[in-house]
C-alpha cells in the first residue's frame, strides 16, 4: 500500500497497489497466505510447447532476418508469411485457407502484433511469388540468396569445421498428384513411371545443418544436378569443400566439373564401372584381411580396408577397397544354395525365377536344361563378394577417415525422413513452377533447418533425449486463456523443474505470458 492525498476529503488515504494475500499468525509469527488468481471463466487452451520451441529456434537462428536481408528489410509481411508457412509444415500442415484461423488461436498475434485478418490464401501465395517469380519474360528467385544468408547465420552460432567443409548431397523423389507441370514428370528413381518432382538437399557433415536445397525435374537423373550445385556453392566464397555423393552422382564429367571449381569429391565406386571392378579385385582376401587393416563399424562389427593411390575416372584419387567378411560369406552361401537348387529343380516356372535371380552367372543355352553356368562370371562374382570401393579426389585424406565420412551420409537420408515425416514435405499442393521452387527451396529448407538446429542443441547440451521424445514433452505444454474482470489472462500449464532444465537451452519460457 501507499499513502495518497485525497484533495476532496483533504486527508491522506491508504491506496492498495497490489493484493499480496492475507496475513495470519502462526506460532507467534506472521505468515502470508498468497492471494489466489481469480478469474471468471476459462475460454481457450492451446498446445503451445512445440510452437514456442520452433519459434525461439527460428528467432535465435535469424530466419526472418535472413529473408529480409535478401528481399528488402522493409518487407516484413513476406518474411513473416514464409516463417509461418515453415512452422505450419512442422505442426501438421494446415491448408492456406485455414492458416489464418490456426494463427488466431495461437499466441503468435501477441508475440508479433500481426494482423490476423490479413492472413488469407493470397497473403501466403504473394509471399511465395515474391521469393520466386516466373513468367514468359522474367525468371528470378531469392531462394539461393536466402539459403546463403541462413547458412551464414547458423555458422555464426555453430561455427565452421576446422580444416575443410564436408557437404552431403542427395535427392529424394516426391509423388505428384496435380496437373502436368514443367517440374512434375514421369521419370527416374523410386517413382519411375509416375509423375513426381525431385528435391535435392546439401547438408553439412558435423552439424547436419542444411546448406542448399533445390527442385529437380522428374525426368532428370541425380547426376545431372551436380553442375547447378557446384555453381551455387562456388558463389559462397568457401574453400576446401568436399562433396560427399551417393554413387548415383558419380561420373567422369561430374568429377571433372567439381575439380575445375576446386571442389573435392568423395563417394563410393559405382558397380557398373569396369575400372571400379578392376580396383576392387586387385587384392586377394589374404592381402586385405590383416589385423592392421581392421576398422570397427557400428555395433561392434568389423571390416577390413586397404588403401592405395591411383587413377580413377581420369583423376588421381585416394582409393580404399573395403572387405566385409560377414557379407562376403553370406553372399557366397546364398549364391551356392541357389545354384544347387537350380540344378535339382524340375519346375519350368521355378527354373525361370532362379535363372533371373542368378543372372548374369546363369545364361540361356541350347540343350535339355536350357541354361549354362558362366564359370568366369561366377568366379568374378566370388571375387567381388563383400567388397566395396570408396574414393576421394583428396589424396591426403586417410583411408579410414574416408570410410567413416562416407558412412555418415546416412544423416542426409535421415534429413529426408524428417522432411517427409515431421515436416510434411509431401504432397506438394502448388501448381506454378515458381511456387513449387519457393516451397521446396525456402519453406522446406527452413523447416528442416529448425529440426536440425534442435538436434544440434540436443547434442551440444547433452540433453540425453531424442528429438521425438523432446517434441512429445513439448506437446504437453498448453497455454490457457482466462477472463478476469473484462481482461484476458494467459497462463502456461505447470512445467516440472526437470522439464524446465530440459527446455532451458531453447529459452522457450521467455515467450510465456
Amino acid at each position: 500500500v501507499e499513502s495518497r492525498w485525497d484533495p476532496e476529503k483533504k486527508q491522506s488515504r491508504i491506496h492498495v497497489i497490489k493484493h499480496l494475500g492475507r496475513v495470519i499468525e502462526e506460532e507467534g509469527k506472521e505468515k502470508l497466505i498468497p492471494s489466489q488468481l481469480k478469474f471468471d471463466s476459462v475460454d481457450h487452451a492451446y498446445p503451445v510447447g512445440e510452437l514456442a520451441l520452433f519459434w525461439k529456434v527460428a528467432e535465435e537462428f535469424e530466419v526472418q532476418k535472413s529473408i529480409l536481408k535478401a528481399i528488402g528489410r522493409e518487407d516484413k509481411d513476406t518474411s513473416m508469411a514464409i516463417l509461418i508457412l515453415a512452422i505450419n509444415q512442422l505442426l501438421g500442415r494446415k491448408s492456406l485457407t485455414k492458416i489464418g484461423e490456426w494463427v488466431s488461436e495461437t499466441p503468435i498475434p501477441r508475440w508479433t502484433k500481426i494482423e490476423v485478418n490479413k492472413l488469407n490464401k493470397d497473403y501466403f501465395l504473394s509471399a511465395l511469388d515474391k521469393i520466386s517469380t516466373q513468367n514468359e519474360n522474367l525468371k528470378s528467385s531469392y531462394s539461393y540468396i536466402i539459403q546463403n544468408n541462413i547458412t551464414n547465420s547458423w555458422k555464426k552460432i555453430i561455427g565452421n569445421e576446422p580444416e575443410r567443409y564436408f557437404f552431403y548431397q542427395d535427392i529424394t523423389r516426391i509423388r505428384w498428384n496435380g496437373d502436368k507441370s514443367i517440374l512434375a514428370e514421369n521419370g527416374y528413381g523410386a517413382q519411375i513411371g509416375r509423375p513426381h518432382i525431385g528435391f535435392g538437399l546439401v547438408i553439412s557433415k558435423d552439424s547436419y545443418m542444411p546448406v542448399m536445397g533445390y527442385p529437380v525435374r522428374g525426368s532428370s537423373p541425380d547426376k545431372t544436378t551436380v553442375g547447378e550445385t557446384v555453381d551455387n556453392l562456388s558463389r559462397w566464397n568457401m574453400k576446401n569443400i568436399t562433396l560427399v555423393w551417393d554413387r548415383g552422382f558419380v561420373s567422369k564429367t561430374n568429377i571433372d566439373y567439381a575439380r575445375e571449381k576446386n571442389f573435392h569429391v568423395l563417394s563410393g565406386g559405382p558397380h557398373t564401372s569396369k575400372e571400379v571392378d578392376d580396383w576392387i579385385t586387385k587384392y586377394t582376401d589374404s592381402e586385405i584381411e590383416k589385423r592392421e587393416n581392421i576398422l570397427e563399424m557400428s555395433h561392434g562389427n568389423g571390416v577390413y580396408c586397404v588403401e592405395d593411390t591411383g587413377e580413377l575416372f581420369g583423376r588421381n584419387c585416394k582409393i580404399v577397397v573395403m572387405l566385409d567378411p560377414q557379407r562376403r560369406n553370406n553372399s557366397r552361401v546364398e549364391r551356392d544354395l541357389l545354384i544347387q537348387e537350380l540344378e535339382s529343380e524340375t519346375s519350368g516356372k521355378k527354373i525361370a525365377e532362379l535363372k533371373k535371380d542368378l543372372s548374369p552367372i546363369v545364361n540361356p543355352a541350347k540343350g535339355r536344361r536350357g541354361y549354362e553356368i558362366d564359370q568366369d562370371a561366377e568366379e568374378q562374382a566370388r571375387r567381388l563378394d563383400g567388397r566395396s570401393l570408396f574414393f576421394s579426389t583428396d589424396i591426403k585424406m586417410p583411408g579410414k577417415e574416408l570410410i567413416r565420412t562416407y558412412f555418415q551420409k546416412d544423416h542426409i537420408e535421415k534429413a529426408f525422413r524428417y522432411l517427409k515425416g515431421n515436416a510434411c514435405l509431401a504432397p506438394i499442393g502448388y501448381q506454378l513452377p515458381n511456387r513449387v521452387e519457393a516451397y521446396l527451396s525456402v519453406v522446406n529448407f527452413i523447416s528442416y533447418e529448425l529440426i536440425a538446429a534442435i538436434l544440434w542443441k540436443i547434442e551440444k547440451f547433452n540433453l540425453g533425449i531424442g528429438y521425438e521424445s523432446l517434441m512429445e514433452k513439448a506437446s504437453k505444454i498448453f497455454e490457457v486463456e482466462f477472463s478476469s474482470k473484462d481482461s484476458k489472462l494467459y497462463r502456461w500449464t505447470h512445467i516440472s523443474k526437470e522439464d524446465e532444465k530440459l527446455f532451458k537451452p531453447f529459452n522457450i519460457l521467455s515467450v510465456r505470458s
